[in-house]
């Protein structure tokens, strides 16, 4: 069995070191995400690696792959979503950095001088989401009932104008 990745990094020591990290986390404390997912179960595999730039800027780059389970905001049924995306990272300790970082960073500034693991991961995955996440189209059931909606001929409001005509 691997290693239990740390509860809490220090990206700036984790860099001069030119450390990785990877493992396996549960995204039960995940909060943000856990209010979004209708699973709770999910885990998230993931790889970091902590370098320095030329610039002596710290970089968080790897990866993370999770699958879970959101809801369609179609039909509100739900809806298995796998998540895989590259991180690069460019831990900050100032606003001023931020404009300094090289284009291909993402800017993550930091809390402090060190973060909960947890907190790094449940970010990229927040960021990873579809904004509005929905079955294919020929999928959903919401989509289905739409259709069935449409083939029928007679209006909802025939039966009024039928009224109306049998008033006057």
């Amino acid at each position: 069995m691997p290693p239990r990745p740390p509860q809490f990094i220090e990206p700036a020591r984790l860099a001069d070191e030119a450390q990785t990290i990877s493992g396996r986390l549960g995204i039960d404390g995940m909060q943000r995400l856990q209010a979004l997912v209708s699973e709770p179960e999910a885990e998230v595999e993931f790889s970091l690696g902590f370098t320095r730039d030329e610039r002596g800027f710290i970089v968080i780059s790897g990866e993370f792959a999770t699958k879970l389970i959101l809801r369609c905001q179609r039909c509100l049924e739900p809806l298995p979503v796998s998540l895989q995306k590259a991180i690069r990272i460019g831990w900050v300790t100032g606003v001023d950095d931020v404009s300094r970082l090289p284009a291909d960073l993402e800017p993550m500034l930091a809390p402090g001088p060190r973060i909960a693991l947890t907190d790094l991961i449940e970010e990229e995955i927040l960021l990873g989401l579809p904004l509005a996440p929905v079955h294919a189209e020929r999928e959903c059931p919401a989509t289905n009932l739409m259709q069935t909606l449409k083939e029928k001929k007679d209006s909802p409001f025939a039966a009024l104008k039928d009224m109306k005509l049998n008033k006057e």
